[in-house]
């Protein structure tokens, strides 16, 4: 899928470009590479799955760009409402991008020079993030879908957090305690920068100031807190913390010298983020390495023709061979715009052949996932008879409605690959 991958390059350059320019504006252009150089390794490479092109790839171009405006505007009520859109728009592509917009939030209450100040700050910010969702109420309300659209993108994902692993107790109070130490952090930072007798000791400048350095120890927590909070194990939750990490990263000192303080904050702070890290991504952590080795050597071998096509696709996955077989078959029967109903887990066939759904689900597990979707189901395969019925091996449990409807109005035609085709009976 050429353009979705091209469309992937773009969008993680843009955001290396974001990355580089707020490194510049606070650190310095050495350490900005560096932080490029983490970026673009993290997110081109297999370690956490950053070089495929994920819902995570696409949500941290809005969010970099809204901590950009808001760094190199030095966080004015034009550059804090464009961050408020931004980190909606980031939302909408997963949830949990919002939860950085809560990082800059607490930051403007640490930094602001007074509470008015952070009220008004706070609400531009706020009334920035509301106007995308406004809109998108106002597009589904007219519709009658308003009940539709919450449930698709906010109830039905309760299902994540019934899966967390053991421990769960343990786990969602270690995942709130970087945040937690990130924002005592601040707060002792701002009563050092507000103490009488530092500011006569002419210590203000030096330890008590709240910087941006602060903010991307909150950006880091809240993004690592996105990572952890479903509590699934998938390697590519992790690329929402990688612009942050790569920020902090290049912004630790070769020669740091730490007080009790410090100590103490990195304990609570970095302690938990390297264990949670570890217990809920360990395979992809060790794997990752080998991973990165085996993924070349495929490359190589059917660079050099010791691999076959399939056995190349092989690697991948297994279905991918049979999503490209039916994909030739599609094609060769011409049916480029038709309805084709796959019952499975192959939604990526639909693009690479150009043919119609005709119900709005693309997995059967889907389906099975939202109140009386078999019933919708068979109701707009009733109204747009697909000319084709496809049904792989790995479909998510009986559809007897769907069983009844093949019978009665679809013949069986060909096993290509592993899926079986039901062609509609003339």
């Amino acid at each position: 899928m050429f353009w979705l991958r091209l469309m992937t390059i773009i969008v993680v350059l843009i955001t290396a470009t974001l990355i580089y320019e707020i490194a510049k504006e606070i650190l310095s252009g050495k350490r900005a590479l560096v932080a490029t150089f983490i970026f673009g390794f993290l997110t081109s490479m297999r370690l956490i799955e950053g070089n495929l092109s994920l819902t995570e790839i696409f949500m941290i171009l809005p969010i970099t760009f809204a901590m950009f405006l808001a760094i190199y505007r030095e966080f004015d009520l034009i550059s804090l409402f464009f961050s408020g859109v931004l980190f909606a728009i980031a939302s909408m592509y997963k949830q949990v991008g919002a939860l950085e917009a809560r990082a800059l939030g607490i930051f403007l209450f640490l930094a602001s020079k007074n509470f008015w100040e952070f009220v008004k700050k706070g609400v531009v910010l706020t009334v920035g993030f509301a106007i995308p969702f406004g809109l998108t109420v106002l597009y589904f309300a007219p519709k009658g879908l308003l009940s539709d659209y919450v449930f698709a993108a906010y109830t039905y994902y309760r299902i994540y957090l019934g899966e967390s692993p053991r421990y769960a107790l343990f786990i969602n109070i270690l995942k709130f305690l970087p945040i937690i130490s990130a924002v005592c952090w601040g707060i002792y930072k701002r009563s050092l920068r507000s103490s009488p007798a530092m500011q006569d000791a002419g210590l203000k400048k030096i330890k008590g100031e709240i910087t941006v350095f602060q903010l991307f120890l909150l950006w880091a927590a809240f993004s690592f807190l996105g990572s952890y909070f479903s509590g699934r194990t998938y390697g590519h939750y992790l690329v929402q913390a990688t612009p942050a990490v790569s920020l902090l990263l290049a912004s630790i000192s070769l020669k740091p010298k730490f007080t009790r303080a410090q100590a103490i904050f990195a304990v609570f702070f970095f302690i938990p983020l390297v264990f949670l890290t570890k217990l809920l991504f360990t395979n992809f952590l060790s794997a990752g390495p080998i991973n990165q080795v085996s993924y070349w050597q495929n490359f190589t071998e059917f660079l050099l023709g010791k691999k076959s096509l399939n056995a190349y696709n092989d690697y991948f996955d297994s279905n991918v061979n049979s999503i490209m077989a039916l994909g030739d078959f599609l094609n060769a029967n011409n049916v480029h715009g038709e309805y084709v109903y796959i019952w499975g887990d192959y939604p990526w066939l639909y693009a690479i052949s150009d043919v119609k759904n005709p119900i709005r689900y693309v997995t059967s597990f889907h389906v099975f996932g939202v109140p009386n979707g078999r019933e919708e189901v068979i109701a707009k395969l009733e109204e747009n008879q697909p000319v084709y019925i496809i049904k792989p091996p790995n479909s998510i449990g009986y559809f007897a409605e769907l069983e009844r409807l093949i019978g009665e109005r679809y013949t069986y035609l060909a096993q290509v690959e592993n899926s079986q085709v039901f062609v509609k009976s003339k």
